[in-house]
């Protein structure tokens, strides 16, 4: 395990987005790559692919969390801190077994885990996946951070009901079905978070043009969804609001915080080498709909130097999840454990994100 922060450092004011204010912010490493106490019992392939992590409840010092991979249809349990992290085996079935759910985020409320699949075409070839079409809610124990099951050992209260495609904008419903990529205009969801009593989820495609940026920009979407099958209706549906982000940038997890959403941001479909960051969204629900929306930049996020010699494959920032945040003088200071698609067991590693008033 690597705890120096000069494995990595970096600071200040990357360019994910255009500052909500003037603020001077930075993102320290404060633990290097986490190794994981056991393993996940999946085969490489699978365990090279957490895509989504969410930790409500904490347990004697540990956060409890659930997170899930873009390869099969399953689930499992994480218990980490700063000093460990703990891979459960226990299988979570998100079913049917031989279904490609293509899990890509994972929020939690006071009662419920939800896990989304992106919603997207297979890539290569373009292929319809009717398995990622999913928004699965599990029912968990708040006291212990784990899904509650039957006395048969399966989960007690699994809803599969939603449709969210009911609550997307006619621009947005005609992306479904569509082949990833911005030429193309595929569909394809990547982040998620439970803010103020609803699902916010994050795109990574499509994107559109920031026609109000000067020399150009992007625009993000995110909408909106209840949590449950009966809030998912026509009758709710909303225009989505529109995230300014750098060119070739898109969301790929978020996560909620006091009067707001933290986005990690990263390539869209297109432009692999652009990099990742972090930015704070300070939603105001009525004024956010109005105009595409500032963000506060956070940093960029370089893990790049992160990945071991055996088993990781590659470095792709796709999981975050918040472990505390705390006032630090006119500031907040977000702790966040940050996992990799593309690494074993996910790589966390522990991060602070800064923000401070100048």
């Amino acid at each position: 395990m690597l705890r120096s922060s000069a494995l990595l450092f970096f600071a200040v004011l990357g360019i994910s987005g255009l500052p909500a204010e003037p603020s001077r912010a930075e993102i320290k490493v404060i633990v290097g790559l986490l190794l994981a106490i056991g393993d996940f019992d999946l085969e490489k392939k699978t365990r090279r692919s957490l895509s989504g992590v969410a930790c409500p409840v904490v347990v004697e010092g540990k956060h409890i969390c659930l997170v899930a991979f873009d390869e099969g249809a399953e689930a499992r349990t994480i218990a980490i801190n700063e000093a460990e992290y703990e891979v459960r085996k226990k299988s979570i079935d998100l079913g049917p077994g031989d279904s490609e759910m293509d899990s890509e985020a994972v929020a939690a409320d006071g009662a419920f885990y939800y896990v989304s699949g992106s919603h997207a075409d297979k890539r290569d070839p373009c292929e319809v996946n009717g398995g990622s079409h999913r928004l699965v809610r599990i029912a968990y124990d708040p006291t212990t951070g784990l899904p509650l099951r039957k006395s048969n050992g399966k989960l007690k209260d699994l809803e599969d009901g939603f449709d969210i495609t009911k609550v997307l904008s006619d621009d947005l419903r005609g992306s479904v079905g569509k082949c990833l990529g911005s030429d193309k205009g595929g569909f394809d969801i990547e982040g998620m978070a439970a803010f103020d009593g609803r699902l916010y989820f994050g795109l990574r495609g499509p994107t559109a043009p920031d026609e109000t940026a000067a020399g150009g920009g992007t625009v993000a979407y995110v909408f909106e969804a209840g949590t449950s099958p009966s809030l998912v209706t026509q009758d709710d549906a909303r225009d989505p609001f529109r995230i300014r982000v750098a060119s070739g940038r898109a969301i790929r997890d978020m996560a909620s915080v006091d009067g707001g959403i933290l986005l990690l941001l990263g390539p869209d479909d297109d432009n692999r080498d652009v990099g990742w960051s972090i930015a704070l969204w300070k939603v105001d629900e009525q004024a956010d709909r109005k105009a595409s929306v500032n963000t506060t930049d956070l940093g960029p996020l370089d893990l790049s130097e992160a990945k071991r010699a055996q088993c990781d494959k590659e470095v792709k920032p796709e999981g975050m999840a918040v472990l505390t945040s705390r006032a630090e003088g006119s500031g907040e200071v977000y702790r966040l454990a940050i996992f990799s698609d593309g690494m074993c067991d996910g790589g966390p590693m522990i991060v602070d994100a800064i923000l401070s008033a100048d």
